[in-house]
């Protein structure tokens, strides 16, 4: 499947008009809120949304951001004193979700070496990385943070895969726009709903006329 990748360095808060299926990044450089419509689903803190999942593979695990830097391991994302997740070389995090239209992450110091991998309905398979998953890759500088959104378009992403060749992929405070139906879904299912009604009706009258 061929997506177009529309890479876009902006300031905070500023929002972008996108074509319906392009993936579309956006940097903010530092910790911002989650952009409206988000919600954090992850914050390594102890919160973890209602049905979402995150699988640690390998070389990742969470550490504590009030302890600064552990050398030659991994470096708190700038001004995070609490905990705060860290792959390092050949490690991987599997965030296992409903279906979504975007997604921001807080990532620290961000290097060539890390990777965002997007995986959604009808094939869509997308990874990013180095500087197109933080507007650059900032060789292991620690004063520098990026609050990351990407946005989908009309795809919708059901599992995201952050991974590094390298020390380390350090990240903060996940967020995701998640879908709700749309009304036609709603109206099926109310129908759904009506029909499962009306045969329980049916099945308990037979039931009374033969009792």
């Amino acid at each position: 499947m061929t997506m177009k990748l529309s890479l876009l360095a902006v300031a905070a808060g500023l929002s972008i008009a996108t074509s319906a299926n392009a993936l579309t990044v956006i940097s903010s450089p530092i910790d911002t809120p989650p952009p409206v419509g988000q919600s954090v689903v992850y914050d390594f803190d102890g919160y973890v949304a209602p049905g979402f999942s995150l699988i640690l593979s390998g070389l990742a695990g969470v550490f504590d951001g009030s302890l600064g830097l552990v050398p030659g391991v991994a470096a708190p994302p700038p001004g995070t004193t609490t905990d705060y997740l860290a792959i390092q070389t050949g490690g991987s995090a599997t965030l296992n979700t409903p279906l979504i239209s975007a997604l921001s992450v807080y990532i620290g110091s961000p290097d060539s070496y890390n990777s965002i991998r997007f995986i959604g309905l009808n094939g869509y398979d997308e990874t990013l990385t180095g500087a197109a998953l933080a507007d650059g890759s900032f060789g292991g500088n620690q004063t520098i943070g990026r609050r990351m959104t990407y946005n989908f378009g009309s795809d919708r992403i059901t599992q995201v895969i952050f991974s590094s060749s390298g020390n380390s992929f350090e990240l903060d405070n996940i967020a995701v726009a998640s879908i709700v139906p749309e009304p036609a879904t709603w109206a099926m299912m109310i129908a759904g709903f009506g029909l499962l009604g009306g045969a329980a009706r049916r099945r308990r009258a037979h039931s009374a006329a033969f009792a």
